[in-house]
């Protein structure tokens, strides 16, 4: 109910403080909203550890897919930067060499079914649950120049960008399980 005592709302509803900006940031109002998904120094180490734990659970279950090495739980996983089998490879959080200018390289997983030339260009976000929309096609459209440059150099006969939105109150996208669908694993 974002009932919580915040300085915003000593502020602006008891007026027991001067000020009702962020302790951490001084910059913005000191709201619920604000503590979850937008202060700047949270972002450096707590939204960053948040969205990391999402990517490796999507990262551990794509393991268990292929087949490729993985402890019991994916709290346990530290992802590597490249594994791989005969049937796939995984990236992660590797920056992609391209021929040609190409701003957003460096997704968070990316997935390249061997046999059957397919690719998977992987990015988690964990918006305020207001953005999971407009995250969802920011993702879309920041790999789209990507995707045509990994079909263009891999030679592949498939490549997607597979945006994964958790909000940072447990809110989902509406396409989260068509996505999961696609890279068929279960969540």
């Amino acid at each position: 109910e974002q009932a919580l005592r915040t300085n915003y709302v000593k502020n602006r509803i008891d007026h027991s403080v001067d000020n009702g900006k962020c302790r951490m940031c001084g910059e913005k109002g000191e709201t619920v909203w604000h503590i979850v998904s937008e202060c700047s120094k949270l972002a450096q180490r707590e939204y960053k550890i948040r969205h990391d734990n999402v990517a490796r659970m999507i990262h551990w279950e794509l393991c268990g897919k292929y087949g490729l090495d993985r402890p019991k739980t994916w709290y346990e996983k530290t992802p590597e930067g490249v594994i791989e089998n005969e049937r796939c490879k995984i990236l992660w959080d590797v920056m992609i060499q391209c021929d040609h200018e190409v701003l957003h390289r460096k997704p968070d997983i990316v997935v390249i079914e061997k046999n059957d030339r397919k690719c998977w260009i992987i990015d988690i976000a964990c918006p305020g649950d207001s953005r999971i929309a407009e995250k969802e096609e920011e993702k879309q459209e920041n790999y789209d120049n990507l995707k045509w440059e990994l079909y263009r150099l891999w030679e592949l006969k498939r490549v997607e960008v597979v945006p994964i939105i958790v909000g940072s109150l447990g809110s989902i996208s509406t396409e989260l399980p068509k996505w999961l669908k696609k890279l068929e694993i279960d969540v």
